[in-house]
């Protein structure tokens, strides 16, 4: 076996640190990678013809379609007869490869239409999703899913596994639907009607056309799991403490927090010694007279996980006057100094991998800690590597090189399974390496979460910073810190940012002090929120895309220019989408969550949004039901009117399609009305009941709303208790422990 000593020894050579994430697989097995063989950048392989009347589509070694090409003429599909098609297959074979498969109907025939019918094969990471078209001019809105959508206005499939991507530039006239998902991957329905029909093949998709080059997801998985907690910094600054410590354990214990979802506390940058040697994040300050291992106890007694921040710094004049090499220099041979006496460790030099990097964080994985926090990233970055005028050049080594190497490093000391969030701005070069990042600086930033939506559950996990459910004033805004204005304490600022943060599928990391939850009237929202579900984005595009295309445009205008990549943020302030559209896909039902939220200082009035802008059948009907006012609106058809939304207001609606029996229209545990909770939901027809298993919290009342047509009549409930409410049935049960409950509802006919 191979020892660490001999693994960052082979750093030295350029060819070894590129080939180090292999070593770390073969020996200790501890990242996430697998060594699968990349797929090509090429385009398919097409085989039969539009005059056959089938087209097969083989890429990476199988087939990822099969197409029977039809004329629909006088309402009945035929084979096309000779002549009849134009097809053409057309790429581009550069950097970025872009296939064109087109078909056409050789006259104008308006009695006739051309149609693509078949299946398209995509692995277990594959899912349907919309790219840019006239249905987001309609309606303005960020789309995200839980499971395979099956939105209407969904025109292409992209498989994350291997970074591919296929579309129809016919958006109006194509569905796609999800038939089969298995350990082998995923099957889905595809269909498209024109005079002319395009499709768009693009390998390496966000790899090559988003120009994220280190965006390898056949290698790293993504984090599904609920990334949920609290932080310390935005309460307490560098004030916090071990009692603060206990008193937040304390509450948080006490509101069974853990139990609605809530995992991890974060200790932030308080505990440290500051110099940025090992010993100095791993044996702490008076602040925490029981050190390390007594928070990471303390944490997990209390019945959470420990996490914990760290800075990407070093200071520590010693080392740097004994090992200057160790360190980001400029050409002549200075140490570059960057913000807060900010010097840069070059992760490269073996020893100071050895020596530096590799010890901190073991440190922290022997700790218990299984999520780490690493901040300053950006500095190490942008204030030192880039700006060193080729440091590690003449050791063949790019500025990319030397910063990944600290995270190499770091991921070798923490394992595979620790949770790495990469601080602060959006960092393409941590990509591979981070499964969250934080995407602004500091403070909860609502237009973040839209600007990089489409790379959510994708490239990681979206960071909108620590979420403060109850804002208040921090004075003025300095550095990175963006300041808070004073609000009022009142409910809507309770439920906003959480309620953002689950819908979006983001982390969410709470940072207010122990009294602020011991008010149970400000627990509603982050009760509702936990666990954030797993999301895949409904779109390839992000709602506002100004920052994340200027990622794109600057790093490819710097590979020309030769020079280093600028820094990007999301912005945390400014326009921001009212409409986040959730979808929930579950084995019994699928349905939507439409959330409304009001940003802005000026109420919302009431506002009609039609079905069919939603991406829903038009011709259906649908139960709408508003979450937290448990307001009913009905049986609606084509379209619904939002009620007035208030000042820092939120509205959630469940909209399901109406069925011909008792339904499930909302349950009140969290903020998917079911996605979360509900399982093995039946409807038995032959004894008129709706039967389930609910996950429920000890204390916490669990409300089932049912729909009743008309033709049934409301019997019985198990347990006992339900309520007739006009055309609802309600009830509601009190767990008297923590996990899942079985009901059942009994009707007349």
């Amino acid at each position: 076996m191979l020892t660490i000593e001999t693994i960052i020894t082979q750093i030295r050579n350029k060819s070894a640190l590129s080939n180090l994430l292999l070593a770390f697989v073969i020996s200790f097995g501890l990242t996430n990678c697998t060594r699968q063989s990349p797929p090509p950048n090429e385009p398919t392989v097409v085989s039969g013809s539009a005059e056959s009347g089938f087209i097969k589509l083989k890429y990476h070694g199988g087939n990822i379609a099969e197409f029977d090409v039809v004329v629909t003429e006088n309402g009945i599909d035929r084979k096309p007869m000779r002549g009849e098609i134009e097809f053409n297959n057309t790429f581009f074979s550069e950097d970025m490869v872009e296939q064109s498969i087109s078909f056409a109907l050789s006259n104008n025939d308006s009695n006739k239409k051309l149609g693509i019918r078949g299946k398209v094969f995509g692995s277990t990471e594959s899912f349907p999703a919309e790219t840019m078209g006239q249905a987001q001019t309609n309606f303005s809105v960020v789309r995200n899913s839980v499971g395979l959508s099956r939105n209407l206005r969904n025109n292409a499939i992209y498989d994350r596994k291997w970074d591919w991507e296929i579309e129809s530039t016919t958006h109006d006239c194509t569905t796609i639907t999800p038939i089969a998902e298995s350990a082998k991957g995923n099957t889905f329905l595809w269909s498209s009607t024109g005079n002319k029909i395009e499709l768009t093949f693009r390998p390496h998709f966000y790899q090559k056309h988003k120009n994220l080059k280190y965006f390898e997801p056949w290698k790293q998985p993504i984090r599904k799991d609920s990334i949920s907690g609290w932080c310390s910094w935005w309460a307490y600054r560098r004030e916090f403490s071990q009692k603060d410590l206990d008193e937040i354990l304390t509450v948080f214990s006490e509101k069974k927090l853990a139990d609605f979802g809530y995992k991890w506390i974060q200790i932030d940058d308080t505990f440290q010694g500051g110099s940025g040697t090992p010993e100095s994040w791993t044996v702490w300050n008076d602040k925490f007279p029981d050190g390390m291992k007594g928070y990471a106890d303390r944490v997990r007694e209390a019945g959470f996980e420990p996490a914990i921040w760290i800075g990407a710094f070093f200071r520590d004049s010693e080392t740097l006057e004994k090992h200057p090499e160790w360190f980001v220099k400029n050409p002549n041979g200075e140490l570059i100094r960057g913000p807060w006496l900010f010097y840069g460790i070059d992760a490269t030099v073996p020893e100071a991998a050895k020596n530096l990097v590799y010890p901190t964080y073991k440190g922290f994985k022997d700790a218990g800690f299984t999520y780490v926090k690493i901040d300053t990233l950006r500095h190490l970055l942008y204030d030192g590597i880039n700006v060193s005028g080729g440091h590690g050049s003449d050791r063949g080594f790019t500025a990319d090189d030397v910063f990944r190497s600290y995270l190499d490093t770091a991921r070798l000391g923490l394992g595979k399974d620790v949770f790495l969030l990469a601080c602060w701005g959006v960092l393409p070069e941590a990509i591979g390496f981070a499964d969250g990042c934080r995407l602004g600086g500091d403070g909860f930033g609502p237009a973040t979460m839209q600007q990089y939506n489409s790379w959510n559950g994708i490239v990681w996990r979206n960071d909108p910073d620590h979420c403060d459910i109850l804002p208040k004033e921090r004075g003025a805004g300095v550095g990175n810190v963006v300041q808070t204005t004073k609000t009022d304490a009142h409910l809507t600022d309770t439920v906003l940012r959480p309620t953002l943060a689950s819908i979006s599928g983001s982390m969410l990391m709470l940072s207010d002090r122990p009294e602020v939850y011991r008010d149970d009237a400000n627990l509603e929202g982050i009760k509702r929120a936990a666990p954030v579900l797993f999301t895949v984005p409904g779109q390839l595009y992000d709602f506002d895309s100004r920052k994340s295309d200027l990622v794109i445009k600057l790093n490819r205008a710097d590979v020309v220019q030769g020079g280093p990549p600028s820094p990007i943020d999301a912005d945390q302030e400014g326009d921001v989408c009212p409409w986040w559209l959730l979808e929930i896909n579950k084995p019994f039902e699928n349905w939507n969550v439409l959330g409304r939220m009001n940003w802005t200082n000026a109420e919302f009035a009431n506002e009609t949004v039609k079905f069919a802008d939603l991406g829903l059948n038009p011709d259906s009907d649908y139960l709408v039901y508003e979450f937290w006012t448990k307001q009913f609106l009905g049986v609606c058809q084509n379209e619904f009117i939002a009620p007035k939304l208030g000042i820092k207001g939120t509205q959630l609606f469940a909209i399901r399609e109406k069925d011909s029996h008792p339904q499930i229209v909302s349950t009140s545990r969290h903020i998917s009305q079911g996605g979360h909770d509900l399982t093995n939901v039946k409807w038995d027809e032959r004894n008129n009941t709706i039967k389930a298993t609910s996950s429920v919290v000890v204390g916490d009342p669990y409300e089932i709303t049912i729909f009743v047509p008309e033709g049934y009549n409301f019997e019985s409930s198990s347990p006992s208790g339900g309520i007739v409410d006009g055309q609802l049935v309600k009830l509601t049960l009190n767990p008297n422990q923590t996990g899942s409950l079985g009901w059942e509802i009994k009707f007349t006919k």
